[in-house]
């Protein structure tokens, strides 16, 4: 059985941007993975503020 893959979202602010897989966020949008996954991470979260920052959120599975 095939693994699911997981559908994320890319926000900048309240903005939306786009939606998709990890592979293929990464390249419509030219960034990395491992940049998409911190991004998604409490880390990042912490570090930066709100307004203008590119945010990633995991919206579910196919």
């Amino acid at each position: 059985m095939a693994r699911k893959a997981s559908i994320y979202a890319i926000y900048r602010g309240d903005c939306f941007i786009d939606v998709g897989t990890l592979p293929e966020l990464a390249q419509r949008n030219k960034i990395t993975i491992g940049t998409l996954l911190f991004k998604a991470s409490p880390t990042y979260a912490q570090r930066t503020k709100y307004e203008g920052t590119v945010r990633v959120y995991k919206v579910g599975q196919s």
